[in-house]
């Protein structure tokens, strides 16, 4: 539930923070104190779109701070699922500048406005005349009966969930043998060809790397033998080559090697002789073996080619290509041999989509077993509304299996007798569709997915007797979960356990308003105010206020 709520340049709040209690908080004040600001700026802190419209005049940042306790289950897992820590108590703050930047953070933790959106579903709930528009929207319809339904519901929920997943599993493997006759034979077709294309051309593992070398060496095949020949020509070919240098140079220290310095240098003027004979008898052999070659060249250059081909298609490496192959000769095997398979998967489809079929029976039985019991509720609770006269019908249709069952439900609506029932947002008018929502609320006692539950002159238009059991069906919501509901019906506001009093004022030539908690007697004077309409209360109006608070 909202504990505390501070709210910064907000319309005409400068700063303000106000504490909320458990049970049933009224808001109260006259018109255009600013008590709607208080909702707005819950609203805003709960993710409605920002509005550069509400920043206080002259200010270029507002602020709403909430601090929320004893949160549900759905929340909790909700900020576990993000990773955000909370004990007691969970934080969130958002700001919206002149410029029209926004930023939000729970506990401290930057999130988006759709991440607080999801939080905020948990949290409160707004209900007036124009918020009751939920009630119109039909896709809400089947969540809203299934949560009157309960443990049941869920549990068979559950049950219809797991069969139609255990049918996705089976409808997966037949896509993924195909689909039809005719997908298979296309994909056998393609296999087919891929597999031939990459046979055909024979490649090997490491050839690619080869034939660029031996591309290279070819093309440089004139200038590799113009350098070898003359490397030749200094080592062994001409006049003073290299090779007879060294071997004149160790021979003529042969008479003078008993001598230790000299025999060292002769042996390794040998020992030179002998690597530059092997050095030129290597680079004989490469002249040998160097030519140029177009047609070997243009052999290499076609192989490369059709390997870079191959490689947009089916892999960067050969290796890949390969591996690609591999894969096709496999899946082209499990297509030649699906039709066994198919056929198993088929009859198990068959099984699975009539467990599924009965587990979404069972499932519509329990909803619709369930409906009477809904219809009756809300028609008596609109009845204690003085809405005597009005039929309200849960509507089936079906459609196809899914994780939700096959149900498709709309409420439908007659608010006097013989007016013909039709869909709710076509019948109801909007003193209507309040008093409907506060029935919804009764009926859905214990079982909200929030905790605090905001109602906004939701008793616009009533009065007497209908006021009175309006105050006490708020009473009884606020047993079960937090009410903050702003009022102008005394009868309303006599039946609240807490109090605030917003006030507008002039402060240093700036309107600005304030909000107070009030103590019992505090309240029963602001009620008395009601009761007389104006600024003073009169004697018999206190006496009748006291009487109203008595009457709790």
């Amino acid at each position: 539930m909202l504990s505390q709520l501070t709210i910064s340049n907000v319309a005409l709040i400068k700063k303000q923070t106000i504490d909320f209690q458990a049970g049933f908080n009224c808001i109260l004040g006259q018109s255009g104190a600013g008590k709607s600001i208080i909702i707005d700026a819950l609203s805003f802190l709960l993710g409605a779109k920002a509005d550069k419209t509400l920043l206080r005049s002259g200010e270029s940042l507002m602020r709403v701070d909430g601090v929320f306790c004893d949160l549900s289950s759905e929340a909790k897992s909700i900020l576990c699922e993000w990773e955000i820590e909370c004990e007691d108590e969970l934080v969130i703050s958002r700001t919206l500048s002149l410029e029209g930047k926004s930023s939000v953070k729970v506990n401290g933790f930057p999130v988006t406005a759709k991440m607080l959106q999801a939080l905020a579903a948990h949290l409160a709930d707004f209900c007036g005349q124009h918020d009751s528009v939920g009630l119109l929207n039909a896709s809400t319809h089947l969540s809203l009966l299934d949560r009157f339904v309960g443990q049941q519901a869920e549990a068979q929920r559950f049950l219809v969930d797991a069969a139609f997943e255990e049918l996705a599993k089976v409808e997966l493997q037949i896509a993924s043998l195909g689909g039809d006759e005719q997908k298979r034979a296309r994909e056998k077709d393609l296999l087919e060809f891929q597999i031939d294309e990459i046979e055909k051309a024979q490649l090997q593992v490491g050839e690619e790397r080869e034939l660029k070398e031996r591309f290279d060496f070819i093309s440089s095949a004139e200038r590799i033998f113009e350098d070898v020949s003359d490397a030749l020509l200094k080592l062994e070919e001409g006049s003073d080559n290299a090779t007879s240098l060294l071997y004149e140079a160790k021979n003529g220290l042969s008479g003078i090697s008993n001598f230790k310095d000299v025999e060292d240098c002769r042996s390794r003027l040998e020992s030179c002789y002998y690597e530059v004979k092997d050095i030129a008898e290597t680079l004989e052999a490469i002249k040998q073996n160097t030519e140029f070659d177009p047609l070997e060249l243009e052999r290499i250059d076609a192989r490369l080619d059709l390997i870079k081909t191959l490689s947009k298609k089916y892999g960067k490496t050969v290796e890949d290509i390969l591996d690609f192959q591999a894969q096709c000769a496999k899946r082209l095997e499990e297509l030649e041999n699906s039709q066994e398979l198919l056929e198993k998967l088929q009859k198990q489809q068959s099984i699975k989509a009539a467990e599924l079929q009965q587990q979404c029976e069972k499932l519509s039985a329990i909803r619709k077993q369930a409906a009477e019991n809904f219809e009756k509720k809300i028609c008596a609770e609109l009845e204690d509304l003085e809405m005597k006269g009005t039929h309200f019908k849960v509507d089936f249709a079906r459609g196809e299996c899914s994780r939700n069952g096959f149900d498709v439900v709309k409420f439908m609506f007659s608010a006097n007798v013989g007016q013909e029932i039709r869909d709710l947002h076509k019948t109801a008018s909007g003193g209507e569709l309040s008093r409907l929502l506060l029935a919804f609320k009764n009926v859905m006692l214990g079982r909200e997915m929030v905790q605090t539950v905001v109602f906004d002159e939701i008793d616009a238009g009533i009065s007497g007797h209908t006021a009175g059991k309006l105050a006490e069906k708020l009473v009884n919501i606020s047993k079960y979960t937090q009410i903050i509901c702003i009022t102008h019906t005394p009868v309303v506001a006599a039946k609240a356990k807490a109090f605030l009093l917003v006030v507008k004022s002039v402060v240093d030539a700036a309107t600005q308003s304030t909000v107070c908690s009030l103590n019992h007697q505090q309240a029963v004077l602001e009620v008395a105010r009601l009761i007389d309409g104006g600024k003073e209360a009169s004697d018999t109006a206190i006496s009748h206020a006291q009487q109203l608070f008595e009457a709790k």
